[in-house]
């Protein structure tokens, strides 16, 4: 007499139990590399964001200023200093905050529509610099003049432009060109970004 049998064996059972593991082993690597992946791409991202906006910021100072003080001459350093010759955001004789401006350079300090020429209109300056105060995280920062006020030479706190600076470097190519090199690095991610600026108002 014969009986069918339509279990399953321990030795089916531990077969299976096996295959089954090495299918969630090898679905949690795929996963963990997949989210490691994506970590270090939004980490990158967020790194090439911050440094584009702290790049175009000192770009688009350098580009439209009449005099680098800093570096000074041809040569390498960790500081930019130029005049101010871009921002038109406050009343230049009342000095309150005006979003539209009033159609004169906030660094015309006498209202006469020329700016920097001396005496009582003496250059503003903006400087950027690196603040290395916590050295797990160098921070670009900017120091604007402050145009609040009717003081001449006055600046506003300096304000961070960004984090994670690894490299900040200012190479003076030329009396009229600048070479700027900013780097960022965060855990395994890291971006850096060169840009060459003609000052067009340095002959």
């Amino acid at each position: 007499m014969t009986h069918d049998q339509n279990g399953v064996t321990l030795l089916e059972l531990l077969i299976s139990m096996a295959i089954l593991g090495m299918i969630v082993v090898g679905l949690h690597q795929v996963m963990s590399t997949a989210t490691s992946t994506y970590d270090d791409t939004r980490s990158k991202q967020e790194l090439l964001a911050e440094a584009r906006y702290a790049m175009g910021r000192m770009v688009m100072f350098a580009k439209e200023t009449d005099a680098i003080q800093a570096p000074e001459d041809v040569g390498d350093g960790e500081v930019l200093i130029v005049s101010d010759r871009v921002l038109d955001t406050h009343n230049n004789t009342s000095h309150a905050y005006d979003e539209d401006g009033d159609g004169l350079l906030d660094a015309d300090n006498d209202g006469d529509g020329l700016v920097n020429e001396g005496g009582a209109d003496p250059s503003d300056w903006i400087t950027f610099d690196v603040d290395k105060s916590i050295a797990a995280n160098w921070r670009l920062r900017e120091e604007m003049p402050d145009y609040s006020t009717a003081a001449l030479a006055d600046a506003m706190s300096k304000e961070v432009l960004c984090e994670h600076v690894t490299a900040f470097h200012c190479n003076r190519l030329a009396r009229n060109l600048v070479e700027i090199t900013l780097t960022l690095g965060h855990g395994k991610s890291e971006v850096s970004l060169t840009s060459r600026v003609k000052a067009r108002l340095i002959n």
